[in-house]
């Protein structure tokens, strides 16, 4: 028998100890319920549980960001409705206005509400807000920045100075030191690819050319339809045969003969038959006779050439094209320069209109059988026919593409080099841009910045890159384009209804996109909650304990720790029977 070393008692301790280590387990996880409360618990289940966990946390964050999102788009959508409101009102007083039962003051009276009306959906869109951001007053978000860039870098290397070249060659015509701001729109319920808008004097009740309007033009805008203008990186931009590089000299056409000469008091066949006939309208002519059934129809659709006849579609621009390119030829044959000489004598005499013009040509060519617009027009419907139209106005018309567009430079007008869809502009590969690109006009660019600020990223995932886009567009009078509504007369009150009708439906189509926001980001809560709920359930059944399996852990170690005391305390007493050899 040993007494230095009791192994029993040594034996029994180390049982005792690790039951009561268990023991100490048990009693930890059932008073936290989970089943990993220290690394050495289960190392790789709590590496899997904390990536959970992490996931859990940001999926319940963004739902929560998604609730904020939503709250940003109500906030929107809520000033919009009262936007349309205050179109509609405006839309009402227009048509009011438009009755010519109205007097002067009537008129002025309905024109002050209207303003003060216009005021208001300006500051609804200056002064709406979400958490300080602002909601409607900057960039057009149904426009992608890249197509802007691809528009501006052309704009600025050739179709705003080769448009220029363009009007100086083919009628002598140039502008000086003229501002000009560019402005991107998209505008699918519009038919028009650009235009270029300018202010002008009004003179209520004038008949003179373009109605209620005369004088040259300032504070000139070219605004640039999105809708009509893709692809936008391509040279020419947009698709045969209305690229947009001829849409770009057509309008600056009417810039340059806006700033040098008696706008307002010229007939719109005119104007758009030159601004048509810069790069040449030989498609829109073909287009004009397949609609309305021959060159005799399309020569008739002139009427009287007053305003009451242009209706603005496609046809009038063919008309206008064709009786432009009659008085042209007539000119030449009779030993003139053609329409430039009409339109440098306007730009010398900037008071005059087209019929002192016609004057003067007749005085400078005897055989001329016209000195009016009146018998100018008269002459184009008794002598344009199909069996004569080369002869009459030098234009020929040719199967499938044209081999030369008409241009004023072209091989038809001026005898030059043919000129086709693709070559009227000079586009010469390697030009730098340049921002100020003309030399008649100050160009002021439109800020994209301002674009990119509408777009508002929402963090709807757990994870980085997890956003979605949320876009808004400039909901201020002058982007909805009812920024200088005038009720003043009938003509003025029709065509402020129009504006309205064109500001409500971009006004519909940005509620329509908003409204499709916040349905997709209830559709997102729910899939975050579900995905959550999942995650958590994954989670506790690596982390939480199973209190049943874990009570019966403890009862059998609590009972093993006792018996363990109670047979270290049997071990203990062995030694003592030594003592009795002993004695």
């Amino acid at each position: 028998m040993r007494i230095n070393h009791n192994i029993a008692a040594l034996n029994t301790y180390q049982k005792m100890s690790s039951n009561s280590n268990q023991v100490s387990k048990s009693l930890e996880k059932l008073s936290s319920g989970q089943c990993i409360n220290r690394a050495g618990d289960n190392a790789a289940g709590l590496a899997i549980s904390e990536k959970m966990r992490g996931q859990i946390r940001g999926l319940d964050q963004a739902g929560a960001n998604a609730q904020d999102g939503i709250a940003l788009i109500q906030t929107a959508e809520g000033a919009l409705n009262e936007t349309h409101s205050l179109i509609q009102r405006i839309r009402e007083l227009s048509v009011q206005a438009a009755n010519d039962t109205n007097v002067v003051a009537d008129r002025e009276s309905i024109q002050s509400e209207i303003n003060q009306l216009t005021k208001e959906v300006d500051r609804i869109g200056n002064d709406t807000e979400f958490n300080t951001k602002k909601l409607l007053n900057q960039g057009n978000a149904s426009m992608d920045i890249s197509d802007q860039q691809n528009l501006i870098s052309s704009l600025k290397k050739w179709w705003l100075s080769d448009a220029e070249t363009l009007v100086t060659n083919s009628y002598g015509l140039t502008a000086s030191g003229i501002d000009m701001a560019v402005e991107f729109v998209n505008d699918s319920s519009s038919s028009y690819a650009a235009m270029v808008v300018g202010s002008f004097t009004s003179v209520p009740g004038d008949t003179v050319g373009k109605s209620d309007i005369t004088g040259k033009g300032s504070n000139l805008t070219l605004k640039i339809n999105m809708a009509y203008s893709q692809p936008t990186d391509t040279e020419d931009g947009g698709t045969y045969p209305q690229y947009v590089d001829r849409v770009i000299a057509h309008e600056i056409t009417h810039a340059v003969m806006m700033t040098t000469m008696n706008f307002g008091d010229l007939s719109t066949w005119f104007t758009e038959g030159v601004a048509e006939f810069t790069h040449g309208g030989d498609e829109r002519l073909e287009s004009a006779i397949t609609s309305l059934g021959s060159i005799e129809a399309v020569r008739d659709n002139i009427g009287t050439g007053s305003e009451a006849d242009w209706n603005g579609n496609s046809n009038d621009y063919g008309t206008g094209y064709l009786a432009v390119r009659y008085l042209d030829k007539q000119i030449r044959l009779n030993g003139g320069t053609g329409i430039k000489e009409v339109t440098t004598y306007l730009a010398a005499h900037s008071t005059e209109n087209l019929d002192d013009a016609l004057v003067a040509m007749k005085a400078a060519h005897s055989g001329l059988s016209f000195n009016s617009s009146a018998t100018m027009i008269a002459q184009f419907k008794a002598n344009v026919n199909t069996g004569n139209l080369t002869a009459t106005t030098g234009i020929v018309l040719t199967a499938g593409a044209e081999v030369d567009t008409g241009s004023a430079t072209g091989s038809e007008a001026a005898g030059g080099a043919a000129k086709t869809a693709e070559t009227i502009m000079a586009e010469t590969p390697g030009d730098p841009e340049v921002d100020q690109p003309m030399t008649g006009f100050n160009i002021t660019w439109p800020n994209l910045a301002d674009a990119v600020a509408q777009s508002f990223s929402i963090q709807v995932g757990a994870n980085t890159g997890q956003t979605m886009a949320i876009q808004t567009s400039d909901m201020r009078v002058a982007a909805l384009g009812i920024d200088s509504l005038k009720v003043d007369s009938n003509t003025s009150a029709n065509a402020a209804i129009s504006s309205c009708d064109s500001a409500i439906n971009m006004v519909s189509a940005e509620r329509s996109r908003l409204g499709a926001y916040q349905n997709r980001l209830e559709h997102t809560i729910k899939n975050l909650q579900t995905s959550s709920e999942n995650l958590v359930s994954s989670e506790s059944r690596i982390r939480d304990v199973d209190m049943a399996k874990e009570m019966m852990n403890f009862t059998k170690n609590n009972i093993l720790q006792q018996a363990a005391q109670s047979m270290l305390a049997q071990a203990n007493q062995q030694p003592q029977s030594v003592l009795q050899l002993l004695a």
